[in-house]
This record gives C-alpha cells, sequence and structure tokens, in this order.
C-alpha cells in the first residue's frame, strides 16, 4: 500500500536561521513521503531566496501566520497537512507518529510540547500547555498541529488573521466534531520568545491576550495591535 503523504508548511518572515532549520528537517524526512513547503511573509522573499539550493517548496505571501499558512495548505498536495514553526523541531518519528494517528486514532492531531531550556520555569508551562491541549483539546501552533487533507478543507481551514490563528482552526475542527489526539512524543521549542521578552511578561501577555480572544471575543486585529504595543 502507498505511503501517505505529509505536507509540512512552515510560515517565516526575515527568519535569520532558516538554513539551519531546513537542514535539520530534511534530515529527518529523508526515506519518507514528506514535501516541505517554505511560506515566506515578506513579499521580497528575504528568507526563501536563501533557499534555493534545497529540495523544497517556497511560496511568497503576505505576512500573518494565517494568511501564510492558509496559503501553504492551498498549495500542498500531501494526505495530511502538518504545521510547524520555524522555531520548533520535530521528533525522529514524526512521520510515523503522524500517519499512524490519522489511520488509527484521528483525522487531526498535535504533538506534546517541551521547550528548549533547563530552567525549572519552563516545566511549569510545558506542564500547562500539555494540559491544556489533552484535556481540553485545545493544542497551539507551537505543538505542531496536523490534520488529514479532507478534513482541513472541510473544517473551512485557516482564517486569514493576525492572531490566534491556531486556536481558531482548532475551534472549526472540534465544530467537525473530530477529536484531536496529542501524541506522547514532543516537538522541542526554542524559548527564545521567553528569553527575549522575560517569561513574567510574555506568559501574563498571552494569558492576558487569549482572554481577551475567548471570553470578551475581541477581533484578532485589534489584539495584534495591542500585542505589538506591549513587546
Amino acid at each position: 500500500m502507498k505511503s501517505k503523504k505529509v505536507s509540512i508548511i512552515v510560515p517565516v518572515f526575515k527568519e535569520f536561521n532558516i538554513e539551519h532549520f531546513v537542514f535539520k528537517l530534511l534530515h529527518k524526512v529523508q526515506n519518507h513521503n514528506v514535501e516541505i513547503i517554505i511560506v515566506d511573509g515578506d513579499k521580497s522573499g528575504s528568507t526563501v531566496s536563501k533557499l534555493e539550493k534545497y529540495d523544497l517548496k517556497t511560496i511568497k505571501s503576505e505576512k500573518g501566520r494565517g494568511t501564510q499558512l492558509k496559503k501553504g495548505a492551498e498549495n500542498s498536495t500531501g494526505d495530511i497537512l502538518l504545521f510547524l514553526h520555524a522555531d520548533t523541531e520535530l521528533p525522529d518519528n514524526f512521520y510515523s507518529a503522524v500517519t499512524d494517528a490519522c489511520a488509527k486514532i484521528s483525522s487531526c492531531g498535535a504533538f506534546s510540547l517541551k521547550i528548549d531550556s533547563k530552567k525549572s520555569v519552563y516545566r511549569v508551562i510545558e506542564f500547562f500547555a500539555n494540559f491544556r491541549a489533552k484535556y481540553l483539546q485545545m493544542p497551539f501552533g507551537d505543538q505542531a498541529i496536523f490534520v488529514e487533507r479532507e478534513t482541513y478543507f472541510k473544517s473551512g481551514g485557516f482564517s486569514e488573521i493576525p492572531l490566534f490563528e491556531d486556536v481558531d482552526l482548532v475551534g472549526k475542527l472540534k465544530k467537525c466534531r473530530v477529536k484531536i489526539h496529542i501524541s506522547k512524543d514532543k516537538v522541542v521549542t526554542s524559548a527564545r520568545r521567553w528569553q527575549n521578552e522575560g517569561v513574567f511578561k510574555t506568559t501574563m501577555c498571552n494569558w492576558y491576550l487569549q482572554i481577551l480572544y475567548f471570553v470578551f471575543k475581541i477581533d484578532p486585529h485589534y489584539l495584534k495591535k495591542f500585542y505589538r504595543s506591549h513587546k
């Protein structure tokens, strides 16, 4: 039986470490039926211009993670779509984890989260992120959400919004009455955004924005402006 094709879709914007990321990702996908799609939010192609020598698909797009992920999905050919941040590393067994989950458990899912730092404060963040994903069925984008092609497009896919595009997609998937499987296998995400802005400040800002979005239904376009003003 022919193996399922996985499309890995990565939104980027002026990503300074992109070649290192791509090199490691290509090493992980070798011998698997995988296509890699890099969607550059800089229309001049400042990031994808560095990737011409690599065997992958590159796309230029309007800036905005929701917009970029939507465009990547529309240009994909895989049976399963996997949405990956450029500061996140997949586990070595990601292909079998994704294809087995979609074949045997659910048409969509995500990985458990590990943050690339030895500091104990990050274990607390991981705990709450993984608890939220598993028990509230609410994984975020840094957990590498994956979904079968048919389910993705049936749900409506990503919205072209600048913030909470991952939450919006998960909400759409829930409306399709599918269980969101959370794999025990872990993606490893960089701690740089917490380190750059401070763990407490970043966490409090994220929670505050989530309350405004979930509880008060504030437009993500407004929240994005608010988020920028507090960076």
